[in-house]
């Protein structure tokens, strides 16, 4: 006969149990595990099989006979935070950014845990755990990609954004306006990842007074541009401080006078030096700066000027360098031509090109180097600022050519011997050889004690007192004359 088999059958059941109260907030998880005997062919003497109630959620108190058992398994929970200041959300009782660590999710290599977020004007109380990203400082109007650091080794999709405050009113903008975003598939190992944002505004600088701050957050949520803040499941929240910088700006400017004890008014044939002046009003130091002189007619460059190179009626010298906020000179020295008429002369300069640090042609924010000494329009002197629409590479100085003649003066007499009683005629005749038209012109000619005046024939103009012959304007190349009749005595 066989024996009946004895037969045992076990039972069991699992299930989690919050710690908390709070379940966005809950610290552990309780996970009882219970177990019966369901069924055997004798009779249980102080049990009876398959018989167990367990309740929901199950207690370690459900088990009631010795063929029942029941034991628990703490899950701990613990949670990444920010640490930018808690305008952003950093705070969990401000509603902060909160992701609960898991393996195989997260930015960068390292990340930590935190029993709330920790608001830091300077956003570095998470050290070491903010390390998915590097931001550099941001330039005014700069198109920006950050480089992320992101690992997604879970089995489900993860999101990664970030958000960056451009206008420094201390919150992170939910529009999309302030943050980008780029999936993280799963099976994501430790992979750089390109998130583009929107440019960095040309006022950002101004608008933070500097500096701002970034957020990135990395979860299989399905984040969007509206959650720079509240409780995610899973991933890690990383703050960071940002810096911004006022975009580089090449601006040169050129003033140009005559030089210090300079006479602004000069003959033909003076020797004028005058002093440019090159400014680096710009942010960006200069290089290679070449400075053009147009040399006006009338003019030439003084050959002992060794600095100038000259081609036609322009000359050049170049700056080697010129550091931001950095001022220097140049003198130029042009020999006014001794034929150049009286009047004024109008000597220009310009910057003609010039080189960035980085040996780049220079774009400059308000002017436009060039050798063109006529497409100049307002020209107001000395302007370093383009006010009436002068571009300020460019400026003008004056000097006044004096008038300049050459007198001649002959002088005849109708006889060369005469008696006393005689009468004899003297000849005056004064010549203007130029260049320049004379004026206020006078002769003295005072007649000898053996001689006595008797006429003339300049209508009034000579004065038999004096013996001055007003001649009066004289125009270049023109000539006049005087006769004098006087006796012998």
């Amino acid at each position: 006969m066989i024996k009946p088999s004895k037969r045992l059958l076990l039972t069991f059941c699992a299930v989690g149990v919050l710690a908390a109260a709070n379940s966005a907030w809950a610290a552990d998880t309780s996970i009882v595990n219970c177990a019966q005997v369901s069924a055997m062919t004798e009779n249980d003497s102080d049990s009876t099989v398959n018989n167990a109630v367990w309740s929901n959620p199950m207690v370690v108190g459900d088990a009631k006979e010795d063929d029942e058992a029941c034991v628990a398994l703490t899950v701990q929970s613990v949670y990444d935070l920010g640490d930018a200041p808690d305008s952003y959300g950093t705070l969990a009782a401000s509603g902060g950014a909160q992701h609960e660590i898991i393996p195989g999710l997260k930015l960068g290599a390292n990340i930590d845990e935190e029993a709330d977020g920790q608001p830091d004007p300077t956003a570095a109380l998470e050290g070491a755990d903010d390390d998915g990203v590097n931001i550099p400082a941001l330039t005014d109007g700069q198109a920006l990609t950050l480089s992320v650091n992101a690992t997604n080794t879970t089995a489900k999709p993860g999101t990664l954004v970030c958000w960056i405050d451009y206008n420094g009113d201390g919150t992170f903008a939910t529009d999309g306006s302030e943050s980008g975003a780029v999936a993280v598939p799963a099976g994501t190992l430790a992979a750089a990842l390109d998130v583009a944002m929107p440019q960095v505004p040309a006022t950002a600088t101004a608008d933070t007074k500097g500096s701002s701050y970034a957020r990135c957050r990395l979860s299989t949520d399905g984040l969007t541009a509206s959650n720079p803040k509240g409780v995610a499941t899973d991933g890690e929240v990383e703050d960071y401080k940002v810096s911004f910088v006022a975009k580089p700006q090449f601006d040169l400017a050129l003033t140009k006078k005559p030089k210090a004890g300079q006479a602004t008014s000069v003959k033909a044939g003076d020797t004028v030096t005058y002093t440019i002046e090159v400014l680096n009003q710009g942010t960006v130091d200069a290089q290679a700066i070449v400075v053009t002189d147009y040399i006006p007619a009338g003019m030439s460059l003084d050959p002992t000027d060794t600095k100038w190179s000259v081609s036609g009626t322009t000359a050049t010298t170049t700056i080697a360098t010129l550091a931001a906020g950095a001022t220097t000179t140049v003198d130029i020295k042009l020999i006014v031509a001794s034929t150049t008429a009286a009047g004024d002369l109008l000597n220009a300069a310009e910057i003609s090109s010039a080189q960035d640090d980085k040996g780049a042609v220079a774009i400059d924010i308000d002017s436009t180097p060039d050798t063109n000494p006529v497409n100049e329009t307002g020209i107001v002197d000395d302007v370093t600022d383009n006010s009436g629409n002068d571009e300020d590479d460019h400026d003008v100085a004056t000097v006044t050519v004096a008038p300049t003649v050459d007198l001649e003066l002959t002088k005849t007499l109708d006889k060369a011997t005469a008696r006393h009683g005689d009468t004899v005629k003297y000849t005056l005749t004064v010549t203007n050889k130029g260049p320049d038209n004379a004026s206020n012109v006078k002769v003295a000619d005072v007649l000898p004690s053996g001689l006595t005046y008797v006429s003339d024939d300049s209508a009034g103009a000579f004065d038999t007192a004096s013996g001055v012959w007003t001649v009066g304007a004289l125009a270049n190349g023109a000539n006049k004359a005087l006769v004098i009749t006087a006796t012998v005595k």
